[in-house]
């Protein structure tokens, strides 16, 4: 009686294959085909196509096992840890590729082993005529700029660069595949150090422009600064802080999660995005703040209307001749010119020399506000904190407060109930006029007499 053949488990295809495609990269990299710098650049944004290919290499075995009666040989514990890793370590590279590591890579002598290669320095300069522009752009996947204006009706450019490399030949090849220069676009000319090899290095640019031609920047990782230009400016940095000084025309700043810098612009300023640390101050025109924060916001000398926004404060008033300051607990400003309006939560609010209506509607907060000539209407809620008004006494006023759980004390005469849990006062001062009302619950409301 003959025996049946043993059966022998057909293995994957993947493993062989992935083996043979490190192999030609190590031996490209041998041959001075691709880098080291290269390899990663693709591998951080292309690393889930090793398992698309992998699933497909999969799903085409399970289809040859099922048309050859063949047991599908499966996924096996090893494709599961190749799974699981590949996804841990690409998901890691890609999450590091977007911090700054320019302090590693390209900006300092931290490399003493040279792990990365010797740090190479070039430096590129230029000039590019001008005649007919309606605006500047620039485009950076990282370095540093700074944008002053221009002597003349030219660009001039100085490009510094900086890059680690193994060789002297392979940091010339980079710095001859590097060079900055305009491409003209109708009337808009470009300056573009994105792709090929300006994702490898830094290059920092300082550049002059036409003073009175608009400016449009985009920089992905580095510091952005634009000073003493006559036109108007779009500026957006991703990973770098963005500074704005003296300029005469319309801003536009959009910073993602970096430190922002405004000061002495004729015209409105918009500023879109996340931001650290801000500071604008002597704005002629508007101010337009739509943000989430996680730093400190100092805003002083704002002219025209002020609208700031994030997702837990909605704030808005007609003009800041003081300073306002803002973090995460706290807003304290002065010398405001109403309608002023804020809608908050879990911020104490401390407000000083406010003219015109107010309406204040906070959750989890302490209010205090002085109030001066002219008054409006005054509307100011809390919830779980107390209420401190100064009100002037001329021409008048018309009281409504109430505190649930707490009790209310007034410098000025009116009629005050302290007796029940919901503590009410009411009356007018002097000939009447603008109604104050005031809510909170579980604190206290204090009126007090203000000057004039």
């Amino acid at each position: 009686m003959s025996g049946a053949l043993p059966y022998h488990r057909r293995r994957s295809l993947f493993g062989p294959l992935l083996i043979a495609a490190i192999g030609v990269i190590f031996l490209l990299r041998n041959f001075g085909v691709i880098s080291y710098h290269s390899f990663s650049w693709w591998f951080i944004r292309y690393w889930p196509v090793l398992l698309i290919i992998w699933g497909a290499v999969k799903f085409l075995e399970y289809l040859w096992a099922r048309q050859h009666n063949q047991p599908y040989p499966g996924i096996g514990a090893g494709g599961v840890v190749f799974v699981i890793f590949l996804i841990i370590i690409g998901a890691t590279a890609t999450a590091a590729s977007r911090l700054d590591w320019g302090w590693v890579d390209s900006d300092g002598d931290w490399d003493g082993l040279g792990i990365f290669g010797t740090r190479y320095e070039f430096t590129q300069s230029f000039a590019q005529p001008m005649p007919v522009v309606t605006q500047v752009k620039v485009l950076s996947e990282h370095g540093d700029i700074s944008i002053t204006p221009s002597p003349d009706d030219q660009a001039h450019v100085v490009v510094h660069k900086y890059v680690r490399r193994h060789s002297q030949d392979e940091a010339n090849q980079f710095d001859h595949s590097t060079s900055a220069k305009f491409q003209q676009q109708g009337t808009v000319w470009l300056l573009d150090l994105t792709g090929g090899d300006f994702h490898e290095g830094r290059f920092d640019i300082t550049l002059q422009v036409p003073s009175k031609c608009p400016l449009s920047v985009v920089a992905q990782r580095g510091d952005l600064e634009v000073s003493q230009l006559h036109s108007d400016l779009d500026l957006e940095a991703n990973h770098g802080g963005i500074s704005a000084e003296q300029i005469t025309g319309d801003a536009i700043l959009r910073p993602h999660r970096n430190d922002v810098t405004v000061k002495n612009v004729t015209g409105n300023v918009t500023i879109d995005g996340d931001v650290g640390d801000s500071t604008v101050s002597e704005i002629a025109g508007s101010l337009t703040f739509s943000t989430g924060f996680s730093g400190d916001i100092e805003l002083s000398h704002i002219a025209g209307p002020l609208h700031f926004k994030s997702s837990r404060t909605d704030l808005q008033l007609g003009k800041l001749e003081g300073d306002l300051n803002m973090d995460s607990g706290d807003l304290r400003a002065n010398s405001i010119t109403g309608p002023f309006t804020l809608t908050t939560q879990t911020k104490d609010v401390h407000l000083d020399d406010v003219s015109g209506s107010i309406r204040i509607d906070d959750r989890r907060g302490d209010i205090e506000v002085q109030a001066k000539a002219p008054l409006g209407n005054v509307d100011i809620s809390t919830t779980g904190g107390e209420i401190s008004v100064s009100l002037p006494a001329q021409p008048g006023f018309q009281v409504d407060a109430e505190s649930d759980s707490g009790e209310i004390q007034s410098d000025y005469s009116l009629s005050i109930n302290n007796q029940t849990n919901n503590a009410t006062a009411s009356g007018s001062v002097g000939k009447g006029g603008p109604q104050v009302r005031l809510r909170t619950n579980r604190g206290t409301i204090q009126i007090h007499k203000g000057s004039g």
